[in-house]
This record gives structure tokens, C-alpha cells and sequence, in this order.
């Protein structure tokens, strides 16, 4: 082969590529750090990838999802893959959060299933702002005649949250129902770190 700048761009540029794209025989399970922080039955979990959809190839039918800065894993999808949360393949939109189910075949993975984070849509009525908030924070929940849930990862909690908060991570919920009062008619506010 004849040695060009342009050859030398095209190489260092492959060898770019290899260092990002995670090998699929690194690991059965590729879950992003931050999936972990609220998913952690994910760990245990074989064949799953977990983290941010980054793009989508029609011609190579593929998606990536980095699943750490840098760290960047590459699946096939056939027409059998199941997707959930959004209509199709050609919804996915970067960065949604997604789990991935494969399967190996050969040197590729292969999605099974490509489940996005739903889309939580909250009626305008039942969205709280800060200034109402902060007067009832002020009066404190037994004054204020609330309950407020904070539904981020433990570790979220710890690091600091309102005052007169209840833990209650969003996975553990239904465990952690009897925190809750038995009142339907009470008023109970949530707060996370956001939601798509």
C-alpha cells in the first residue's frame, strides 16, 4: 500500500473507531453507570446493554448506545426486534435512554427487544411550581398538609434533598407503598431529576 497524509487520516481515524466501539465479546452485560444508579436488577441481567441511544443505521441496520463517555457499543436489528415506548426503530431519537436485549451471533449482537424510557406526560393541573412549593416547604408537611416523595436513587437522597422529604427511589415503589398516607384525598407531591 502507498503511504499518503489521506491514508494515514483514513487509518488513524479506524484505529479511532476501534478504541470507541466496544467489542461485543467484552462483556454479556454493557449497562451504563447511570441506568445502574435506579436499575440495579439490571447487573444481574445477561445479553443487556443499557445507556444513551446515540444513532441509527437504515443501511447497515444497526444502533449504538453508549453505555460510558467514550464507550460506545454497536447492535444489528431485523425486522423480528421488538421495540417498546416508541412506534418504531425510526423514532429512536439521541439521547434517549434504552435497554437492549441481544443475542450473539457470530461476532454481531443482535437486538432482541429495544425497550426506550416512556415518555411520562404529566397533566398541567397536577404540575407544582417552586414558589407554591416553597410556601408549603416552609410551613413544613404537617402545617402544610403534604407529603413529599423524593423518587431520585438513594445516593441522589443522601446527597442532599427538600427538607421534610421521604425516600422512595421510583424503582422500589411498589415495596415502599406504606410510606404513602392511607388518605387517597391527601396531597402528595413527587420530585425526581427529571423525566423525558
Amino acid at each position: 500500500m502507498k503511504f499518503s497524509w489521506k491514508t494515514a487520516g483514513l487509518l488513524g481515524l479506524a484505529a479511532l473507531a476501534v478504541g470507541l466501539v466496544a467489542s461485543p465479546a467484552a462483556a454479556e452485560n454493557m449497562s451504563a453507570k447511570k441506568c445502574l444508579k435506579c436499575h440495579s436488577e439490571f447487573k444481574d441481567m445477561k445479553n443487556l446493554v443499557a445507556g444513551d441511544f446515540q444513532s441509527r443505521s437504515n443501511k447497515a441496520k444497526s444502533i449504538s448506545v453508549m453505555v460510558a463517555p467514550g464507550k460506545t457499543i454497536i447492535l444489528k436489528f431485523t425486522p423480528q426486534t421488538k421495540v417498546e415506548n416508541v412506534p418504531s426503530i425510526k423514532k429512536l431519537k439521541k439521547p434517549i435512554p434504552v435497554r437492549v436485549s441481544y443475542v450473539k451471533q457470530g461476532s454481531d449482537l443482535v437486538a432482541t427487544e429495544i425497550v426506550a424510557k416512556p415518555q411520562i406526560k404529566v397533566p398541567e393541573k397536577q404540575v407544582m411550581g417552586v414558589k407554591e412549593l416553597s410556601a408549603l416547604v416552609a410551613k413544613g408537611p404537617e402545617k402544610g398538609g403534604y407529603t413529599l416523595v423524593d423518587s431520585r436513587p438513594p445516593i441522589r437522597y443522601y446527597e442532599g434533598h427538600i427538607p421534610g422529604a421521604v425516600m422512595m427511589p421510583f424503582p422500589k415503589m411498589p415495596e415502599m407503598m406504606g410510606k404513602l398516607p392511607k388518605d387517597k384525598s391527601a396531597l402528595v407531591i413527587f420530585y425526581c431529576q427529571g423525566f423525558r
